[in-house]
């Protein structure tokens, strides 16, 4: 017969099972904005109603040119419902089940519909879109000042935002829609100090550790040289690297969101139980799990095991209280890219005096 994987086990695979979902689905809403979907004429409409929205200085009209709404991240919402279903279902498999007076069994089901649950579920998912598509208002904003000062023709501003068709591939590469706006200035930075033909700010791109390090030959013989980079080459590079930057966006966006709606559905999951007399919260366990390598935050490591009732945060060596790995009242610095898990389980000893 074969073993019952542990409860690790088990939910270390779903979540690395639902995390490339969350990835796809995030790429997806950047797909949206940068006119994945359309035909090269239609593309082409979008970009000229883009330039005169840019010429205008028009933020809100650049922003409805390319989509920056909610419904460009509908599959992100959808997928984050997955996941947060998913962490209920497998709460739910930890509250007993009922032997009725006839001799049946009443299993216990998570229901992503109770109110309490839903309410959860649309405050979450409404947070994290709304912030993303904040951001991506904030840099449409800073690429049209950035295109003032630099006194760059509307086109190339909008190429900048949402990328250039690579001749080759037919595919649009670059382009800083979908990044982060701090992420977007990075981007601009590299583009800045490549045109500079100044051989110390050439040099501070070798410090930026997602460029294309191809490129890096092509850099040293400029500044040697003691010339500034051609448009073109200065385009593939800051190309290559946001492209990376999208990608390493993506990456994080899935880790931090799939561990933190799962975690969610797991509370949700125990709060339908004990909102409907299955299971007392007295009795209701938190066990937090850290993946013990170096990658993880000193404060998880420490967390690792640690045990608190259901409605009792856990409190990092920092003094950030959260629910449970991924809570976002934590802030950034307790739960990027965070890896630990919660495990929910019921001791009735607890209740015990």
């Amino acid at each position: 017969m074969a073993k019952r994987p542990s409860s690790r086990t088990r939910v270390r695979q779903l979540l690395d099972d639902l995390e490339p979902t969350v990835k796809t689905a995030f790429n997806e809403g950047v797909a949206n904005m940068r006119l994945s979907g359309l035909s090269r004429s239609e593309q082409r409409a979008v970009e000229v109603r883009l330039e005169q929205a840019i010429q205008k200085g028009d933020v809100e009209e650049a922003a409805r040119t390319l989509n920056v709404d909610f419904s460009s991240f509908r599959p992100l919402s959808k997928a984050i419902e997955n996941v947060f279903e998913a962490g209920g279902e497998e709460a739910a498999t930890k509250v007993p089940k009922v032997t009725k007076n006839n001799g049946s069994t009443a299993v216990f089901r998570f229901d992503i519909g109770n109110p309490s649950a839903a309410h959860e579920l649309r405050n979450h998912s409404s947070n994290l879109i709304t912030g993303i598509v904040d951001d991506q208002r904030q840099v449409i904003r800073d690429i049209l000042a950035d295109g003032i000062e630099q006194g760059r023709a509307p086109r190339r501003t909008a190429l900048d935002l949402v990328g250039r068709i690579n001749p080759v591939t037919g595919r649009r590469e670059g382009g800083v829609i979908g990044l982060t706006a701090p992420q977007a200035r990075y981007v601009e930075n590299m583009r800045r100090r490549l045109l500079s033909g100044n051989p110390k700010e050439m040099e501070k791109v070798f410090g930026m550790e997602r460029r294309d390090k191809r490129f890096d030959a092509t850099i040293r013989k400029a500044i040697e040289a003691g010339t500034k980079l051609d448009q073109a080459t200065v385009n593939r590079l800051t190309m290559r690297y946001s492209d990376r930057l999208l990608q390493l966006r993506g990456e994080t966006i899935a880790r931090t969101e799939t561990m933190t709606a799962f975690n969610k559905g797991q509370m949700a999951s125990m709060q339908q139980a004990i909102s409907e007399g299955r299971v007392s919260a007295s009795v209701v366990v938190k066990v937090w799990h850290a993946f013990l390598d170096e990658r993880t935050r000193f404060t998880h490591s420490a967390l690792n095991k640690a045990e608190v009732g259901f409605y009792d945060a856990f409190v990092t060596a920092r003094g950030a209280h959260l629910q449970h790995p991924g809570d976002p009242a934590g802030g950034p610095s307790e739960i990027v890219c965070c890896r630990c898990w919660m495990e929910t389980k019921i001791d009735f000893l607890a209740d015990l005096d």
